[in-house]
């Protein structure tokens, strides 16, 4: 007699919620690149450049499956709201494997995200998602935020460096 399929809240309670380590970059490179594919951007990272540039520098966590495979992380950096005269915690990333999806992971890796800003002196967590992305959008209101109308701009790339190599006034 087979043993009948774990439900989602079962499965979603076996995934360990922590700090992403040095010993991520490898695997928590192919979540972000499946994050990239799935929103339609290039994936320039590479596993050296999240070792150097995001684990140890900003929050990052990861959601480990029993079999210590990653199927989802988090990442953010410090803010400031000056609205609301407060430091904050802006969510850079927000990924869940598809195939664990709708079981409360996102959650819990948001929820570990603003722990860990809360003890650095954070009061909110700002997240932003593709004006597309109804899914995102429902899900972070049911968190409890509040939806703002903001178009994001990013200057990257080169258009970063020639902004930056311009000589100060």
């Amino acid at each position: 007699m087979s043993t009948p399929p774990l439900r989602p809240a079962e499965r979603a309670a076996q995934v360990r919620i922590r700090h992403g380590e040095d010993r991520d970059a490898v695997p928590l490179l192919a979540l972000v690149a499946a994050l990239n594919r799935a929103e339609g951007n290039p994936c320039l990272a590479t596993a050296e450049t999240l070792h150097r540039d995001l684990i140890g520098k900003a929050i990052v966590v990861v959601a480990e499956a029993p079999d210590g495979t990653l199927i989802g992380y988090a990442t953010g950096h410090a803010t400031y709201e000056t609205g609301h005269a407060e430091p904050g915690v802006y969510v850079g990333d927000l990924y869940v494997v598809p195939e664990r999806r709708r079981e409360g992971i996102a959650r819990a890796l948001l929820a570990a995200m603003a722990r860990s800003g809360h003890a650095q002196g954070a009061r909110h967590l700002w997240l932003t998602a593709r004006e597309t992305n109804g899914a995102a959008h429902a899900f972070y209101r049911r968190l409890g935020s509040k939806g703002e109308p903001v178009m994001a701009f990013a200057v990257v790339q080169q258009d970063f460096l020639n902004l930056a190599a311009e000589p100060p006034r």
